[in-house]
C-alpha cells in the first residue's frame, strides 16, 4: 500500500472532502433535510444551506459518485494551499446557490457536481501530474461537456433515476465558469502560461 502511495502521489484535500461526503450521507435523510437548498427556508433566513447544500446528496449513488470524482482530483495533484481550494469550493458553492434563488425553477437541490466541474478546470490548470497537453485536454473536456448539457442534444440517459433525482446541469455551468474565470485571470497574470512543476 505504501508502494502504491510512493509511486502516486496524491492530495490529501480531494480524499478529506470525498470522506466527508460519504459520512454525510451516511446521515441521511435526517441531516440531508437540515442542509440542503431548500428555497423557502432559504427566503426565512436560512442561509447557511446555500453552502451546506453542495456537501450533502440525494443517496448513496450520488454521494460516491462525487466522491469518486474527488477521488480524480487527487490523482490530478492539483498544487496550491488546502484553504485556497476549500476558499474555491465554499466561494463557488455559494455563487451556484445563488444562481438557483435567481434562477427560481428549482425548489430543493443538493450535491457537489456543479463545484466539481470548477474544481477539474483549476485542477488542471495547478496539476502536477498531468502533462502540459493533458491539462488543455482536461479543460477542453469541461467546457465541451458543459456545452453540451445546455445543448437540446442533451438526455439525462437514466441517470436521474440512478442518483434518485434529476440532473441540474445549471449548477454544472455556474461551476465550470468559476472554475474557467479563475483559469482566466491566472493566464492574464502569467502571460498565457500554464504553472509549470518538474
Amino acid at each position: 500500500m505504501f508502494a502504491f502511495f510512493q509511486r502516486h502521489r496524491i492530495s490529501i484535500w480531494p480524499l478529506s472532502l470525498a470522506l466527508l461526503i460519504i459520512g454525510l450521507v451516511a446521515l441521511n435523510p435526517w441531516l440531508k433535510t437540515w442542509l440542503r437548498y431548500d428555497e423557502g427556508a432559504v427566503a426565512q433566513g436560512e442561509l447557511w444551506r446555500l453552502l451546506s447544500a453542495h456537501f450533502v446528496h440525494l443517496g448513496w449513488v450520488h454521494g460516491l459518485l462525487n466522491a469518486a470524482g474527488l477521488l480524480l482530483l487527487a490523482l490530478i495533484q492539483p498544487a496550491g494551499k488546502v484553504w485556497l481550494w476549500l476558499a474555491f469550493y465554499c466561494v463557488s458553492s455559494v455563487l451556484i446557490s445563488v444562481y438557483i434563488v435567481i434562477d427560481s425553477q428549482t425548489y430543493y437541490y443538493v450535491g457537489a457536481s456543479g463545484v466539481l466541474h470548477g474544481l477539474f478546470v483549476v485542477a488542471a490548470y495547478f496539476s502536477q501530474s498531468l502533462d502540459l497537453w493533458r491539462r488543455y485536454a482536461l479543460i477542453a473536456l469541461v467546457v465541451a461537456k458543459l456545452f453540451w448539457e445546455q445543448s437540446r442534444y442533451y438526455q439525462d440517459n437514466g441517470l436521474g433515476d440512478a442518483i434518485g433525482g434529476f440532473v441540474y446541469v445549471d449548477a454544472h455551468l455556474i461551476g465550470g465558469l468559476c472554475g474557467l474565470a479563475v483559469v482566466l485571470v491566472l493566464l492574464l497574470k502569467n502571460q498565457l502560461k500554464f504553472p509549470h512543476y518538474g
